[in-house]
């Protein structure tokens, strides 16, 4: 019986000596200056008067710069795009970005969102409009509650893109994923992989025509974003 207790007590005092690790998740949105993403970008712009018009052209995004406000550090970022490899950069937004409490905020171009919320997991949910007032793409479809929140899917997995790099541990945060054949669509997805921050983006907004000369047309915008290359 005494040795059966002197057992039990090492046992708790060893597993005393290893400290809780949380994962948290943050290394899927990493801050630092001096990071810097370069994406690809695909927009087809859709009318009800004419052809569908697409374009191309890259982006980069560089943290160039911090600020310790109270106890929260806000990391200041140079937005720049060019049509083809070959031409230099031009200056286009002014983003920002802080981890506040539990929420990762990011101002885009004077939008304020929630990008995610900590600890992250499969069935994380959040409002990623909190802090703007943008009204809904469509105005026609009511929706509820729960859809108007940002969801999770996909976590934890490998994804490979279409620009050759791989990733083995992502998650996609899907911000809005509507559909009605009469109304229209709203579908933005974003994938952030760990170590990295964001991978991916798609975006799908438009209006459908149902009556009319335009009858089977849209309105709107398909967006993707793509990583080419990163500085860590």
């Amino acid at each position: 019986m005494r040795y059966s207790s002197i057992f039990l007590m090492l046992v708790l005092l060893a597993c005393e000596d290893k400290p809780v690790v949380v994962d948290l998740g943050t290394d899927f949105f990493p801050l630092r200056t001096g990071r810097e993403w370069t994406y690809t970008i695909r927009q087809t712009a859709f009318s009800y008067l004419a052809d569908p018009v697409e374009t191309s052209y890259q982006m980069r995004v560089a943290v160039t710069d911090s600020v310790l406000i109270n106890t929260s550090t806000t990391y200041f970022m140079e937005v720049s795009t060019r049509s083809n490899p070959t031409e230099m950069w031009q200056p286009a937004a002014t983003w920002s970005a802080s981890l506040t409490g539990n929420q990762l905020i990011q101002n885009e171009s004077n939008v304020t969102r929630v990008k995610m919320v900590f600890p992250i997991g499969p069935t994380t949910v959040w409002d990623s409009n909190t802090f703007n007032n943008e009204a809904p793409f469509l105005r026609d479809y009511v929706t509820t509650a729960q859809q108007r929140l940002s969801t999770i899917e996909n976590f934890n997995q490998p994804r490979s893109l279409s620009t050759e790099l791989n990733f083995e541990h992502t998650l996609t945060v899907v911000i809005r994923n509507l559909f009605d054949p009469i109304i229209g669509e709203d579908i933005q997805k974003e994938t952030y992989a760990r170590g990295t921050g964001l991978i991916a983006k798609e975006v799908s907004q438009a209006i459908f025509c149902t009556q009319g000369s335009c009858t089977g047309k849209k309105q709107g915008v398909s967006y993707t974003q793509t990583l080419i290359s990163y500085v860590p």
